[in-house]
């Protein structure tokens, strides 16, 4: 009885080999996200960009740095190690876009019934970037890149990334929906309800512990506080597969998203002659609801501005202008 009527003829006629109950976790990104298809209009876009002096000014700056033929400091090697894996010059990249495009940094909050909706403009850039992990993908927050050096951002990254994959998602995902429960309470927000009633069941039959993670301190795992208060998201699907596009969908109430693709040697058109360069495809989405189109063709110019000018990210410090 009430159930889907196209599963149940399928089960009635079709040999089903296995059921797969859902995880906590899985439950929680399924009501996310479709709540996320529900409500938002998404709109996408792919722009390609020659990155080719990034990836030789890294090639210099390492080249350089071996020359010394100077035993490396651990600093030299987290240096080399910045130039050599562009992932926190990437992200921060995106943050200082963003700051130059504050309309893609915030929430949009529906209400039809009382004003229509409002957008909040949020002052912090605060990224999530995802991490790939035996237990799923985890999205560990970096605050105010775009404030600080890229070795910063960098051992930050690390850091995050070393304590995503000494945690439990299960488990970590219950501690967020019981800070976030009494916040839907307080609103009468009645989706929030649905997601309690997934934290109230996650919680009263827990699943066990990941055996490989139990015994793990708690100050070397992912905390709340790690993966909640971002203001926008960045998928690095290069990092993680061979693909170079996507259409990423939009976690609510966010109103962007960034994919960075896969960096890849393509032959282009140089000042009349046909050169390898080194092309990254980025993929954005946002909530049309929020802003129209032309509120950010700028990111494209800004964007590889700083691309073809890679020391304005590698080189900046607290007090360079932004």
């Amino acid at each position: 009885m009430f159930r889907n009527f196209q599963i149940r003829w399928a089960q009635e006629h079709l040999k089903v080999r296995k059921v797969h109950p859902l995880s906590f976790v899985r439950q929680s990104v399924s009501f996310l996200l479709s709540k996320s298809a529900r409500e938002v209009p998404h709109a996408a876009g792919n722009v390609e960009f020659d990155v080719t002096p990034v990836i030789e000014y890294g090639e210099r700056v390492i080249r350089e740095m071996k020359a010394r033929g100077e035993k490396l400091s651990p600093e030299d090697l987290t240096k080399m190690a910045v130039h050599k894996n562009l992932s926190a010059f990437f992200l921060k990249t995106v943050c200082h876009v963003t700051h130059h495009l504050p309309i893609i940094n915030g929430f949009f909050e529906w209400t039809p019934l009382r004003d229509g909706g409002r957008f909040h403009e949020i002052e912090d850039i605060n990224p999530m970037f995802t991490v790939h992990t035996k237990r799923g993908v985890m999205g560990p927050i970096i605050r105010n890149p775009h404030k600080r050096t890229i070795i910063d951002v960098a051992n930050d990254m690390r850091a995050l990334t070393r304590k995503a994959r000494r945690t439990d998602m299960n488990e970590l995902y219950r501690k967020i929906a019981r800070e976030l429960l009494s916040t839907a309470v307080r609103e009468l927000d009645f989706s929030g309800f649905i997601a309690g009633w997934l934290w109230a069941k996650a919680t009263l039959w827990p699943e066990p512990i990941d055996e490989e993670v139990r015994n793990t301190p708690e100050a070397e795992k992912l905390q709340p506080s790690d993966v909640i208060g971002s203001t926008i998201t960045i998928a690095n699907i290069g990092m993680s597969v061979n693909g170079w596009q996507t259409v990423t969908v939009i976690p609510v109430p966010h109103v962007f998203m960034w994919g960075i693709g896969l960096t890849r040697q393509m032959p282009r058109v140089v000042g009349g002659e046909i050169k390898i360069r080194h092309v990254m495809t980025v993929c954005v989405t946002f909530d049309h609801r929020a802003m129209d189109g032309g509120h950010i063709f700028e990111f494209e110019k800004i964007m590889n501005n700083y691309f073809q000018h890679p020391e304005l990210i590698f080189e900046w410090k607290p007090g360079d202008p932004i």
